[in-house]
């Protein structure tokens, strides 16, 4: 008993310190909400996070689901959505193919910081999974940071 009474309070604490994150719309800057309906449009299921001073919005547009940070300036810093593997340039097909045709992909997304896109996904592991960014060249893009 003592230790469901424990496991309680400690899935409270970690819930309540979660959550200290979350944005409603109201905290949200207008310059931020305009600029966010300007670029995307008319979004469902937003849910905005605070970044430091930056604002983060998961959201889904056409049943495709979406992520952006935005500058409390209301300036898009990067977005991501997700994407099928057969939406892959060919040339990223072709790398995968030669030098990883034994492993298995998932979590396909196309990564946009400025107007440069990216695309990452997971490479299934035996213990681990490995997150890759390629350009669209089929080039390996070392230098920019994987997303969650």
């Amino acid at each position: 008993m003592k230790r469901i009474v424990l496991l309680g309070i400690f899935t409270s604490f970690f819930m309540t310190a979660c959550a200290q994150d979350d944005a409603p719309n109201t905290e949200i800057p207008s310059v931020v909400l305009n600029a966010f309906e300007s670029e995307f449009g008319n979004p469902v299921k937003t849910d905005w996070e605070t970044k430091g001073e930056d604002y983060e919005v998961e959201f889904e547009l056409q049943n495709i689901e979406h992520t952006a940070l935005m500058s409390n300036t209301g300036e898009v810093l990067k977005y991501k959505k997700d994407i099928t593997e057969a939406e892959l340039p060919e040339e990223i097909k072709a790398v995968l193919q030669r030098e990883f045709s034994d492993k298995k992909f998932d979590d396909f997304e196309l990564l946009m910081i400025d107007t440069v896109g990216y695309y990452q996904f997971e490479i299934e592991g035996t213990f681990r999974d490995k997150d890759m960014i390629f350009t669209s060249t089929g080039e390996m893009a070392s230098e920019v940071s994987v997303w969650d």
